[in-house]
């Protein structure tokens, strides 16, 4: 499987040393994104971990309809209904540096969307951040490794346990976490590829922009 590339060095730079205690997660508000499935695990873990002070869940994606909007105001409801509003923060419509600044704060990154082929994962390993995956798809298999390079569940159990798992053995996994990201870096891809023809769309200074732009593009669709 020949994966769209990201760019490692240009996020590794919004990687901080001092880590703080945030599960933060990265996706359109929507309700087929899961966004709800965290509030509720997060909820679990703030009575599982205990002595995680500061614990927060720090949710960014974009809503530009009703549709998201409402959904959002539904999310705001919910944590309240849970108790854990002040624990989390909406972050709607981020610019990408801000986006690499949160991940960069981050200690924990969620996916958790079933069977998708990639996700925003790398990146967040890119940034220094464990990746929490549903147990399916490329996320888990391909990317975190099956257990190797992250944390893995099934249901909103399994998560909550993995946030908590994962703000404890964060400092000892992020090296290799942020080692194994570099495999999705576009030195990576173009290591992937055959170099050896001068009619390649690639060549050894850089990628075309279309074919970046096409990349970026079927990552999101």
């Amino acid at each position: 499987v020949l994966y769209p590339p990201i760019d490692v060095e240009l996020i590794r730079k919004y990687a901080m040393s001092n880590k703080e205690p945030i599960v933060s997660m990265l996706a359109r508000f929507s309700s087929s994104k899961g966004q709800d499935f965290v509030i509720r695990a997060f909820s679990k873990a703030v009575s599982i971990c205990g002595n995680e002070e500061g614990l927060e869940l720090v949710l960014m994606g974009a809503a530009d309809d009703l549709a998201s909007l409402s959904y959002v105001k539904h999310l705001v409801k919910l944590s309240r209904e849970l108790g854990i509003s002040r624990r989390v923060r909406f972050m709607v419509n981020p610019s990408i540096d801000t986006v690499y600044r949160v991940l960069g704060r981050s200690t924990v990154f969620i996916h958790v969307r079933p069977y998708e082929p990639f996700g925003i994962v790398a990146e967040a390993m890119a940034a220094g951040a464990i990746p929490i995956v549903h147990k399916s798809g490329g996320p888990w298999i391909d990317i975190a490794r099956m257990g190797r390079y992250g944390l893995g569940f099934s249901n909103e159990e399994e998560a909550a346990l993995g946030m908590c798992r994962a703000m404890e053995i964060a400092k000892e996994l992020r090296d290799a976490v942020m080692e194994r990201a570099r495999e999705f870096s576009y030195e990576a891809f173009r290591n992937r590829v055959n170099l050896k023809s001068e009619n390649s769309v690639f060549n050894q200074a850089s990628l075309s922009p279309y074919v970046i732009t096409l990349f970026l593009f079927l990552r999101v669709v």
